[in-house]
């Protein structure tokens, strides 16, 4: 018999985008931490289910006093490509009381705080879109 999955909601969130119009997107809480430091720190994250790897703004590293200079570089493809530091997370999301160690690369510049792609994250949750009503679901595996 198949696991029946327990569905959380979240609405998208509101942001200023290209010309100061607002854009929706499917951002929501979590909370990261490095292996090695007690430091915590809360952040919204996009879902992008077009990339593959976890993204992180540098001063999110920093912050969390995760030395960057001792991290492994590594430069990320697509439509162009980024350059950045790997770096071992521990990603908490609070509401559902989950906690998962992934890989993040950090890099600087980056428009927004965190992004969570196809490796790790939706190998362990099921996530639904429905951008006509502004809201995702997400499921734990």
């Amino acid at each position: 018999m198949a696991k029946r999955l327990k569905w959380k909601e979240y609405d998208y969130k509101a942001q200023l985008g290209p010309g100061n119009a607002l854009v929706y997107r499917p951002l929501f809480e979590v909370e990261i931490s490095s292996r090695t430091s007690r430091k915590r720190r809360p952040i919204l994250a996009l879902i992008d289910s077009g990339t593959d790897s976890s993204v992180m703004h540098a001063d999110i590293a920093r912050g969390l006093e995760i030395d960057l200079a001792k991290c492994q570089r590594v430069r990320l493809g697509g439509i162009g490509s980024l350059d950045g530091y790997l770096s071992n997370i521990r990603l908490f999301i609070p509401d559902m009381k989950i906690a998962m160690y992934i890989p993040v690369m950090f890099a600087e510049n980056l428009p927004f705080d965190g992004l969570l792609g196809q490796r790790h994250f939706f190998q362990r949750f099921k996530i639904r879109f429905e951008k006509d009503k502004n809201k995702f679901y997400l499921a734990v595996t």
